[in-house]
């Protein structure tokens, strides 16, 4: 099928067959882990590494927060789950990892909590408070939220085309509420992107965030790196990135709204745009724009790729002006074959 015959389509098409499961390897988080995303750590790491990883034991009292155990880690921090006796309810805590970062660490973690504090959104996961451990350490205290990450969500059953775009328009609807609070997220990705049991999505992982109007501090900064294979220094997930930040650019919200066209090009297709091997030839494939064909019995229209692909584009200034004006257009090419139908009909009658 063309994308000029499942563009004209009226029924939404179901994306779940984009790419065969021989060609990319699902990522899956163990099923301890899986239905547990918490704040900020990556939810491939079982229970037991995390545990492993942090000498904090299950009973520990950080101010009024009791520690249940370690349920997940990521470069620089674990995260227990916990309960808050005053409110009632199961949180996540959040600390860093014993011998990762030092000071810059903790500068890491109380950037991520006052780029969360600026925010106030349904689909931005919440921070409840912020503290500080006998040792100094900083702990963040965040919702702590039922579901798996935007590609496990994509891969457990098939979906419609609506059904995805919808999840992608609600991380778009929390991103740009980030970059209206004055902030850019620099890692948007599928793994930073949850859906919840609730149905709600949530973005997540602000660790490197910075506020648009710091570039130069930003730029002057220590590198953090997050996951040494996957993750540049201070920047983000190179196959997400931008082709700016690739050529040491600070990142602005254009950059968010690239990585955010990989993430919905990925979960959309099963397959990166961008997908060559080696970082040099990435690079070079994103600068000319040499988008990866689409993987055999892909059915996304070619409005929807007509759209993602403007986002996707090398100069930032040939992008949507924003987010809000891609998300739009998204939804413009998504309800094309209803609004068609509907004048089809009105015709006839």
């Amino acid at each position: 099928m063309t994308d000029d015959d499942a563009g004209a389509d009226a029924t939404p098409p179901t994306v779940d067959d984009a790419a065969p499961p021989s060609s990319r390897p699902p990522r899956r988080a163990p099923a301890a882990t899986r239905d547990v995303t918490p704040a900020t750590c990556d939810p491939g790491d079982a229970p037991a590494e995390a545990a492993a990883a942090s000498p904090i034991r299950p009973g520990l009292q950080l101010g009024r927060y009791a520690l249940e155990g370690a349920i997940a880690r990521g470069g620089m921090g674990v995260v227990h789950r916990a309960h808050d006796p005053v409110l009632g309810r199961a949180i996540a805590i959040k600390l860093v990892r014993p011998g990762v970062g030092g000071t810059r660490a903790r500068e890491r973690m109380v950037r991520e909590a006052q780029a969360l504090a600026r925010l106030a959104h349904p689909n931005v996961l919440a921070i409840h408070d912020v503290g500080t451990t006998d040792d100094g350490d900083v702990f963040l205290a965040m919702e702590l939220v039922e579901g798996e990450t935007l590609g496990a969500w994509r891969r457990s059953r098939p979906r419609s085309l609506r059904e995805v775009t919808a999840a992608l328009d609600a991380a778009g609807r929390g991103l740009a509420a980030a970059h209206a609070a004055g902030l850019v997220h620099r890692d948007v990705k599928p793994d930073n992107i949850i859906v919840g049991r609730d149905g709600r999505v949530r973005v997540i992982d602000f660790g490197l965030a910075r506020a648009i109007d710091d570039g130069a501090a930003a730029a002057a900064a220590p590198p953090v790196v997050a996951r040494a294979e996957l993750t540049a220094p201070g920047a983000g997930t190179p196959a997400y990135m931008a082709p700016e930040q690739h050529r040491g650019a600070v990142a602005d919200a254009l950059a968010d709204q690239y990585a955010f066209c990989v993430t919905a090009w990925e979960v959309l297709h099963g397959a990166l745009p961008f997908a060559p091997p080696g970082a040099d030839a990435l690079r070079a494939d994103k600068e000319a724009e040499r988008i990866a064909p689409a993987p055999p019995g892909a059915r996304v229209p070619a409005r929807v790729r007509k759209v993602l692909r403007r986002g996707l584009a090398a100069s930032p200034a040939a992008r949507y002006p924003s987010l809000d004006a891609l998300l739009a257009a998204l939804a413009r090419a998504v309800a094309a074959p209803r609004r068609r139908a509907m004048v089809a009909v009105a015709t006839a009658a």
